[in-house]
């Protein structure tokens, strides 16, 4: 989400007559697009922050993401973090349309006429509206909803980025046709939680995500091939979003559904608003109807009161479900959260740190062992990444359907084309491969 927003306020930028530069000395304007899910995420924001300003001193800094409550600078903002004298502007990334008038007073010398009104006072539904300045035209990023309504009691994202809002079908699809069009191959649809999108309303809204997967995989004929989503939420996972993907030619035979934790008593306090049975019946279904497709989480260790007991029932729970990989954070108190003020109840953090390598073991033993089960075979891969290498060669770097990571080399640059490879090693999570003899798709050179 936060790198679709970044390609947001860049295009804005780029047309107010400012130009991106990757020399950190002698810069007009920082941009610092933050998260704030986690403490952890703030400080080390608040960190960096304070040396680009002591390095940079005469450049503005103007931060935006999910630590911004309150757009402006210190003359029409009350913002909080501009009692941080090295922050200098602070917008909402919704209100990304207003940053040309805010950077009026800090830029005098600056022409902004010809993009002044161009947004009015802006809204969310001008931030959707900006173009965003693509840098990968291959893969991109398409956000269909802001905000959350959900409140899991370890989170700030419904106070700092709202309440859900959905963007209209059509306009969606204008913006993925238009992509489509300019060469991208692979789209992933951002929100939130992507299955709560309704078609332009909130989330008391009748919810019509899958009739949004189904508009898109249209755009199969034009030349899309993959279309992806994050992330969805448990809760809003309906058995029409499944019938849609096996019917779709654009599906991927992988998803991220995160499900926190794995025992009932941790969700409760976490207020996720499910259980692990209705979230293992789930994953049953998805892999009944799409039997080879492969399943990531996001998985919180260390929440508190956590005990020996819900710890070893989120290990076996782990055990049970086989994930191919987990992105698994030590519990981290986030300021304003109801889970902050369970302090009688937070864990040591040496117990934290040992659970998360007990749990992390554990998915890296089924994750290992799913990997291994490719070698020997074939993978479409849609490579990111080429560089030169040894011996003339170029080495590559890309994501099968399955969205595992692949390297590979070849006689020229591949990036932005989709490779059959053959797979010859797995290490750890990532494979290696080669080009096939008699692919058909790019020749060996």
């Amino acid at each position: 989400m936060n790198y679709s927003d970044s390609e947001r306020v860049a295009k804005i930028l780029e047309q107010s007559g400012f130009t991106k530069t990757e020399n950190s000395k002698n810069v007009d304007l920082f941009i610092i697009n933050t998260c704030s899910v986690k403490q952890k995420a703030e400080n080390k924001a608040i960190g960096k922050i304070k040396k680009y300003k002591k390095d940079n001193p005469n450049s503005v800094i103007a931060v935006t993401g999910c630590m911004i409550r309150q757009t402006g600078d210190r003359a029409t903002s009350k913002d909080q973090l501009l009692k941080h004298d090295f922050i200098d502007i602070v917008f909402r990334i919704e209100d990304t349309a207003k940053l040309p008038k805010i950077l009026e007073s800090h830029f005098i010398d600056h022409d902004f006429s010809d993009f002044r009104n161009k947004f009015g006072n802006g809204s969310i539904e001008n931030y959707f509206h900006i173009v965003p300045k693509v840098d990968n035209i291959f893969q991109v990023f398409v956000p269909i909803m802001q905000g959350c309504d959900k409140f899991c009691s370890y989170c700030i994202v419904p106070f700092t980025r709202g309440r859900e809002i959905s963007r209209p079908i059509e306009e969606v699809f204008v913006e993925c046709d238009q992509l489509v069009e300019n060469g991208a191959k692979e789209i992933t649809l951002l929100g939130q939680n992507v299955n709560s999108y309704t078609d332009g309303g909130t989330s008391s809204e009748e919810k019509c995500f899958s009739k949004l997967l189904e508009k898109i995989d249209t755009l199969h004929e034009k030349g899309l091939s993959r279309l992806r989503f994050s992330s969805p939420h448990p809760q809003d996972f309906t058995d029409d979003v499944i019938e849609t993907l096996v019917k779709m030619k654009t599906s991927c035979p992988h998803i991220h559904l995160p499900v926190q934790h794995g025992a009932d008593s941790m969700l409760k306090k976490m207020n996720r608003n499910y259980t692990t049975e209705k979230y293992e019946g789930i994953i049953r279904k998805i892999r009944k109807a799409i039997p080879n497709c492969l399943i990531t989480t996001d998985i919180i260790v260390g929440f508190p009161s956590e005990s020996e007991e819900e710890f070893q029932v989120l290990c076996d729970f782990a055990e049970k479900m086989k994930f191919s990989f987990a992105f698994t954070s030590i519990y981290s108190h986030r300021k304003n959260t109801p889970a902050e003020k369970m302090t009688d109840e937070f864990i040591e953090d040496v117990v934290k740190k040992e659970r998360f390598h007990i749990f992390d073991d554990i998915v890296k033993k089924h994750a290992f062992v799913q990997r291994e089960e490719f070698v020997g075979k074939k993978l479409e891969v849609l490579v990111e990444k080429s560089s030169p290498s040894k011996d003339g060669l170029f080495a590559h770097t890309g994501r099968s359907r399955e969205a595992l990571e692949v390297w590979f080399e070849s006689g020229r640059p591949l990036k932005g084309k989709e490779i059959d490879v053959k797979i010859t090693k797995a290490q750890n999570y990532v494979l290696s491969g080669v080009l096939p003899d008699g692919t058909k798709k790019i020749p060996i050179i």
